[in-house]
């Protein structure tokens, strides 16, 4: 099963909503928060629970409430052609991010995520055309990261879409260390391609932190060849910002390496370090999982305190939990008849909220973390 089917269905949905709108290796895992503030911005990508009106704004009110931060997720393709010539974007995709662009609250920083990974981590990311996202057509279909025409067209897109939401942080790949393994041909391309983005938006955008996400669960499965393939892109991003779903390989929140994270964060140490995404379920995963993965809500709780007190003592920049809620409604309207359902099982109960609604133990432990101060 592939992941990035996934990630184009929810990029679809969102079109569609807002179309009918108009090693310090040591980790203190108590869960106690310094009573003087904190380093890390908390925030939540705004996908909703439901297919609905009403599972966009739940999103967006948990995102007010319980963050302080917003994350702009586009892991879905782009427009290529239109990028590279100047040409206006198809329509449907101008109405979804403007549409997100103005329900960002007023008082929420954004981050935001593009890249020209395809989901797969193997290849060019899709196109977006007139009816959302559709697979590379020729020429683009042959090109590569390192091809002229992807560099600008990429760079076009990065400078429209930073117009457009003015972030405060910016991450122009996402998982990008997956390709190392994945498609270990594309990787000395890509690293041309970042050099070149990587330098012409910095020129452009001098004080804004511009970046790529790192993938934390991979980096350890290949461990000497990651970081070999790791050293030539650090020169092209600001942070190390990783993603991380340790509940996959690992269901046991006390089992987790006491340097999970700072491990990589000590890839570069004098660079800032950041959560650009992660979660874990308050409920078993099981069918259509291959597998059940046991977890409840006192675990997700566990995962919530170690990871927030791993980003304090590594004096972190922002932490993103992918989802606001549990997406139950989603499963039963739409992703469950999917071919890829066993896949996106794994997501379906890592909210703060569940699917009624309801407040999780986690949130308690991320909101005594929001009560404090952010000290720049």
């Amino acid at each position: 099963m592939k992941t990035f089917q996934v990630r184009t269905l929810l990029f679809a949905i969102s079109l569609c909503i807002f179309t009918s709108c108009d090693d310090n290796s040591s980790s203190d895992s108590t869960g106690n928060v310094d009573e003087v503030g904190r380093s890390f911005a908390l925030g939540f990508t705004d996908f909703p629970y439901a297919n609905s009106q009403e599972g966009v704004a739940d999103a967006y009110a948990v995102i007010e409430r319980d963050g302080d931060m917003i994350v702009m997720h586009y892991d879905g393709g782009l427009p290529w052609q239109e990028a590279l010539d100047g040409l206006p974007y198809p329509q449907i995709f101008l109405n979804e991010i403007n549409g997100k662009a103005a329900a960002i609250p007023t008082t929420h920083p954004t981050f935001l995520a593009l890249t020209p990974i395809a989901f797969n981590r193997t290849n060019l990311t899709d196109n977006v055309g007139e009816d959302g996202g559709e697979t590379l057509s020729s020429p683009w279909s042959e090109r590569t990261f390192d091809s002229p025409e992807v560099i600008t067209a990429f760079t076009n897109h990065c400078e429209k879409m930073i117009e457009i939401y003015s972030p405060k942080y910016f991450a122009y790949a996402i998982e990008a260390n997956m390709l190392i393994d994945f498609a270990p041909s594309e990787w000395d391309g890509f690293v041309t391609f970042a050099k070149s983005v990587y330098t012409s938006l910095k020129g452009k955008y001098p004080n804004m932190p511009i970046f790529i996400s790192l993938q934390a669960d991979f980096f350890y499965k290949s461990l000497s060849t990651q970081k070999e393939g790791i050293a030539k892109i650090l020169p092209y991003t600001d942070y190390i910002a990783v993603s991380s779903y340790p509940f996959a390989e690992n269901s046991d929140v006390e089992l987790l390496a006491a340097n999970h994270f700072t491990n990589l964060a000590n890839l570069a140490p004098e660079k800032p370090f950041a959560i650009a995404e992660t979660s874990w379920p308050a409920e078993d995963v099981d069918s259509p999982y291959p597998i059940v993965i046991p977890s409840d809500e006192i675990t997700q709780q566990k995962y919530v305190e170690r990871l927030l007190s791993d980003c304090k003592n590594l004096s972190a920049e922002f932490v993103c939990w992918f989802f606001t809620r549990d997406f139950d409604d989603f499963w039963e309207s739409d992703f469950k008849y999917l071919e890829i359902a066993p896949t996106v099982r794994l997501w379906k109960d890592t909210g703060l909220y569940d699917g009624e609604g309801n407040p999780r133990p986690s949130l308690e432990t991320w909101r005594k973390y929001l009560e404090k101060p952010l000290i720049d």
